[in-house]
């Protein structure tokens, strides 16, 4: 049996006129390599409720209208800022088109993501103008990569998922137990959802029922108003996305409203963002863009942050470097902060997708990218033993060799396989070389020429020192760390007192393999070299398979998605896999538990300023009995003064006791007045 798990943009389904799946004795079917598989999925579901699907005029965004008919009093305004960080890949990158057609803009070209570039059909040749995600190789007089031709446009709220099934057997008998499961799953789409419906009912509150919205939030209900000149699969996309809202509400008994009340009972509107950004920038690079769209979305005001993935690395560099900024504090989930090799994989052999159809990331489109550079151990120390050579012992290693493991599940396993630690210079391109290293391989003599592997030693030669000094300098890390070191204690670092509420959230319950092995390829003596004389074969074979698994979200390691112990931090555990965080629990996802994180966090950063203004308002009020005190002579005054001041002290602790609330009445300073003496 084969398994097959592949995940597409369902937004953004792009137009292919021909349809590739067709009805045979009631049953879908797709051509799928050459083969016929049964096709079982909500979109083959006869429309048997589609009186009960949403309408183009009611569109299912959310809670979408229905939301007004929740009590006002269910909602409490919130004036501090939310800002969503999404993780890598989960914006969309679009050609910038501002050509006019029948007086409208042209709508933006989707490099990614869009179902026919990740199944690569129609086929075309790698490097295709339309589907290429690499970066140029060049850099402007500020030391920035040219962007090259894509924007960010969008983030990718909705996926589906493929689950796939073959016996082998491809006769015309046994096609009907081939099947393909498409599951829609909302990737973001449930956060940016109640992140959008947050915002509307904090403007509509602000604005006396007038309704008005975040910038961004009004231009992506400006681009899902209509559904006119769209692809055929586009609008199946927008009737799934529909159908999906209804089934969830049925299958669970749970309305709109309900849904509102069950997942966020002390609901919070307030003014939201979406920070869409080119993820295959440098770190530091993206950091700093993080920090302007804070200030410049929501200048003069406190910032909180919810991250995923890729965005909550940048989240804390920027409350690293800007912590007044970002006072409120932060709710991260799944961020690679320890370093790992698990991205090694991707860039050795390429990230094809789990139907083994995509053709952008490959390691040549890879290379140019910058932001994955951040991701490797600077010291030997850090590597630990995630990287070993097992070629003295291979005969007693199950060794799968250049198989890929992306999408599959691996058992636990904790025990390291053991062998020689191949730690290498992640940092240093010339081992790259060495090691014939993705777009270093033999493979790639006669596809690759030396001036351009020469341009490519120079952009990772400069982005490898940028992630290199980003990790010294947010993460505290020291390249000279080794393993008879120690004195780690000495390298610690003080609690930062100075940082804001950090809560960081991670899955236990898919296993991730975190060691990598490696051993020497028996050379077969060969007819055919590449142009440099070299055998078409790298030197090393690599499994990333059969070495040690620990628990995580099946993408990042559990143990290793916590900040450094210098950061005070609350951690949360969850069990839904990477690509389900941020979807509601119904849907195997967390976002319950981690949007109940936020609302805590709010709760206590507004009791913070509570307390804050009430130790003002004592001070003021102590000053004012000072001069008081100081202004005024006679013991019948002094004494009353002291009499007020014992008072105010009993009613202080009294209401210590009780709550903020009352301490705020209690302490509500009184009017003296006295006779003017003659």
């Amino acid at each position: 049996m084969l398994t097959t798990i592949m995940t597409v943009a369902l937004a953004v389904l792009c137009p292919i006129r021909r349809a590739s799946a067709f009805q045979h004795t009631g049953r879908y079917f797709l051509i799928h390599h050459g083969k016929y598989v049964q096709i079982r999925s909500l979109i083959a579901t006869p429309p048997l409720f589609a009186s009960a699907i949403p309408s183009e005029s009611q569109p299912a965004r959310g809670f979408a209208k229905n939301s007004d008919k929740i009590k006002s009093n269910t909602w409490k305004v919130v004036d501090v800022p939310l800002v969503f960080v999404p993780g890598m890949k989960g914006t969309h990158l679009a050609f910038e088109d501002d050509a006019l057609v029948k007086g409208k803009k042209k709508k933006k070209t989707r490099a990614w993501l869009t179902l026919s570039n990740l199944l690569n059909f129609p086929p075309k040749p790698d490097g295709y103008f339309e589907r290429d995600l690499s970066l140029p190789l060049t850099y402007d007089s500020d030391g920035r990569q040219h962007r090259g031709p894509l924007v960010p446009d969008g983030i990718v709220d909705h996926i589906i998922e493929f689950s796939g099934s073959n016996d082998g057997n491809d006769n015309d008998a046994t096609r009907a137990n081939n099947f393909v499961d498409l599951n829609f799953l909302p990737f973001y789409g449930h956060t940016t959802r109640l992140l959008r419906e947050m915002d509307r009912q904090y403007h509509l509150r602000k604005h006396d029922g007038k309704e008005f919205s975040t910038e961004m939030f009004q231009q992506l209900d400006d681009e899902t108003a209509t559904t006119k000149d769209k692809g055929i699969f586009d609008r199946v996309g927008k009737f799934v996305e529909r159908t999906s809202n209804w089934a969830f509400a049925s299958t669970t008994n749970v309305t709109a409203d309900e849904q509102e009340a069950l997942h966020h009972p002390h609901t919070h509107c307030r003014p939201t963002a979406v920070f869409t950004y080119d993820w295959r920038r440098s770190l530091p690079e993206l950091c700093a863009d993080l920090h302007t769209f804070c200030e410049e979305t929501f200048p003069n005001q406190k910032v909180q942050i919810l991250a995923h993935s890729l965005g909550g690395l940048m989240s804390f560099a920027c409350m690293r470097k800007h912590p007044e900024k970002y006072e409120p504090g932060a709710v991260v989930v799944g961020v690679p902060f320890d370093t790992g090799i698990q991205y090694l994989q991707d860039l050795h052999k390429g990230y094809y997708t789990e139907l083994d159809r995509c053709r952008q990331f490959k390691p040549e489109a890879q290379f140019t990218m910058s932001s994955h550079w951040a991701f490797f151990p600077i010291s030997k120390k850090q590597s630990e033993d995630r990287f070993v050579d097992v070629t003295d012992n291979d005969e007693v290693v199950k060794f799968d060799a250049d198989k890929s493991g992306i999408g599959l599940l691996a058992p636990l396993q904790p025990n390291p396989v053991r062998g020689e630690n191949a730690y290498f210079d992640f940092y240093n391109p010339d081992e790259w070389e060495r090691l014939q290293l993705g777009i270093f391989g033999p493979e790639y003599d006669d596809k690759v020429s030396d001036q351009e592997r020469e341009a490519y030693k120079v952009h990772m030669r400069f982005q490898m020192n940028a992630a290199k000094q980003w990790r010294k300098e947010i993460f505290g890390e020291d390249e000279n760390d080794s393993d008879d070191d120690t004195t780690q204690e000495n390298h610690a670092v003080a609690v930062d007192p100075s940082f804001p509420p950090f809560v960081a959230c991670q899955s236990n319950s898919i296993p991730i393999v975190n060691q990598y092995l490696r051993r020497k390829r028996k050379i077969v003596a060969q007819n055919s070299v590449t142009r440099k004389g070299r055998y078409p074969f790298n030197t090393w074979e690599y499994d990333y398979i059969n070495g040690r698994s620990v628990p995580g979200d099946g993408r990042i390691d559990y143990d290793g998605s916590f900040p450094p112990n210098f950061i005070s931090h609350k951690r949360i555990t969850l069990k839904s896999a990477h690509a389900k965080q941020m979807c509601w629990e119904e849907s195997g996802g967390s976002l319950g538990t981690v949007y109940r994180e936020v609302v805590s966090m709010t709760e206590d950063y507004l009791d913070l300023l509570r307390r804050r203004e009430l130790d003002l308002e004592i001070r003021r009020h102590s000053l004012k009995e000072e001069v008081l005190t100081n202004n005024n002579r006679g013991k019948s005054i002094a004494a009353r003064i002291a009499s007020r001041a014992r008072k105010l002290r009993i009613r202080r602790r009294r209401a210590e006791r009780s709550g903020v609330e009352e301490l705020v009445t209690a302490t509500s300073p009184r009017r003296f007045s006295f006779r003017r003496r003659r």
